[in-house]
């Protein structure tokens, strides 16, 4: 999975679904084909659920939202 076009990082994880990529991609048309035409296209996924991010935080930025008296 992880060695594919467009997929940044890939990670294992627990709850309703099995993993999880991060496919860092230029514009929709590119996301629709890493998704349809390569990712979903791997033995054994059965179904692959997307979410688009608006905006990327650093982990600079997430440690000041949850400081206290910051």
């Amino acid at each position: 999975m992880a060695a594919l076009d467009g997929v940044s990082e890939a990670f294992s994880v627990t709850g309703e679904w099995d993993f999880v990529a991060l496919i860092r991609v230029g514009d929709p048309e590119q996301l629709a084909k890493v998704v349809t035409e390569s990712l979903a296209q791997l033995p054994g996924i059965a179904r692959t659920y997307t979410m688009t991010a608006f905006r990327t935080y650093s982990e600079h930025d997430i440690e000041a939202m949850f400081s206290i008296g910051g």
